[in-house]
């Protein structure tokens, strides 16, 4: 294994957890493309409250790097239940289980072991695994794909150099979205292995357990919530559940929540993890463990911009732009489902208006300027998808 160097206490490539806010955020307000074909008094994406970029107490990181929390300078590795580990670059997560006869890993992010500040003293997935006690002598049996993205298993192959005997698991759609792959394209991300990715040695349709030693891991697939493929990793006996790419503790999701696949499958799936027992969950993001108590905020925050969703679609104020651009239907289109979106987050950001009271600005990292990106998925599903 090669040595790991280079830490950095006090700065690392997780004081970026959401640098994506702030490279975004240079807009004064939250909003689509801009656009000055309406009236001032008939735009709803006039209206919207500036971006401050701020973070909440209730997202703030935790450990935080700024105060040289992280357990190795440029990532943090962490025993959240008996055996069983997450670890995390500030931005992105992945988790492993040690038992008796091995280590078993969920997921490979390309940035966790990447040093932002001195690409030259980054480490690779199996330096962070092999980083604690626990883990010495023992081999990687077993690696988990949450689902297909890249920047969740696209350091994969790099425990395959390693372990040429891991077993590879994952769904039936995310080995089809694998081996469909060329690696014409890629690596995008630093720190990345081969792309596409190795390809599962096994694959389940609905669920499977995966065991090794005492410890066992059960995964089921309840549709495309996320990706096709993504599944639910739950460890009854830690009591711990890890879902991808869906709720992050603490923040909003990334743009049109976490680009979803299926909305109603998206918006359903709180349900769906709030049924699992467990007390700690991991999102695949950030440097936030969740609670049930974060599951249920995360489902509120989905059910307020659902309901304004649904409110901004009965409001043809911003219908003035089809009379407005008689020559560009297309366009006006675009700009009535902005106009939407943007009555929608402002609702969602107006504790005086939404349904739950809920200061979401003021609670979830990056709602102030996400929100809106969220609203759009949400008004177009319900606009045009039955299902809904």
């Amino acid at each position: 294994m090669t040595a790991m160097e280079g830490s950095m206490p006090r700065k690392s490539l997780c004081l970026l957890s959401f640098s994506f806010v702030l490279l975004i955020a240079h807009a004064s307000h939250a909003g689509r493309a801009p656009q000055n074909f309406l009236p001032d008094e008939l735009s709803q994406c006039r209206r919207q409250a500036p971006v401050t970029a701020n973070v909440p107490p209730n997202g703030a990181p935790d450990p935080d790097p700024a105060k040289g929390e992280f357990s190795n300078g440029f990532f943090h590795v962490e025993e959240v239940a008996p055996g069983f580990f997450y670890a995390t670059d500030g931005t992105f997560q992945s988790a492993f289980v040690v038992s008796r006869r091995g280590i078993i890993v969920i997921d490979a992010p390309p940035m966790v072991g990447f040093n932002a500040l001195d690409p030259a003293a980054s480490v690779s997935i199996v330096d962070v695994i092999y980083s604690v006690p626990e883990t010495q002598g023992l081999p990687i049996r077993r690696l988990i794909y949450s689902h297909s993205h890249l920047d969740h298993i696209g350091q994969a192959s790099k425990i395959v150099e390693a372990f040429p005997n891991v077993q590879i698991i994952a769904q039936r759609e995310t080995a089809r979205k694998i081996n469909r792959g060329t690696g014409m394209f890629g690596p995008f991300l630093p720190n990345s292995g081969t792309v596409p990715p190795p390809s599962p040695t096994r694959t389940f349709l609905r669920s499977t357990s995966v065991r090794l030693g005492e410890k066992q891991l059960d995964l089921s697939y309840r549709g495309e919530i996320h990706d096709p493929g993504n599944i639910f990793i739950h460890a009854p006996r830690e009591g711990v559940l890890m879902l991808v790419d869906v709720l992050f503790p603490g923040s909003s999701q990334f743009t049109e929540l976490n680009v979803a696949v299926d909305l109603p499958l998206f918006v359903d799936a709180f349900d769906q993890i709030l049924r699992f027992d467990f007390d700690v969950f991991i999102g695949g993001h950030n440097n936030r463990l969740g609670t049930r108590a974060d599951v249920t905020e995360g489902r509120l925050y989905v059910q307020d911009m659902l309901e304004n969703a649904r409110r901004a679609l009965l409001d043809q104020t911003p219908g003035a732009i089809f009379g407005i651009l008689p020559q560009n239907q297309l366009v006006a289109a675009a700009i009535f489902s902005d106009e939407q979106a943007c009555d929608c987050a402002n609702r969602t950001l107006d504790p005086t208006r939404t349904p739950s009271g809920t200061d979401w600005t003021n609670r979830l990292t990056g709602a102030d300027f996400l929100t809106v990106t969220h609203c759009f998925s949400l008004v177009e599903a319900l606009r045009i998808d039955p299902s809904f």
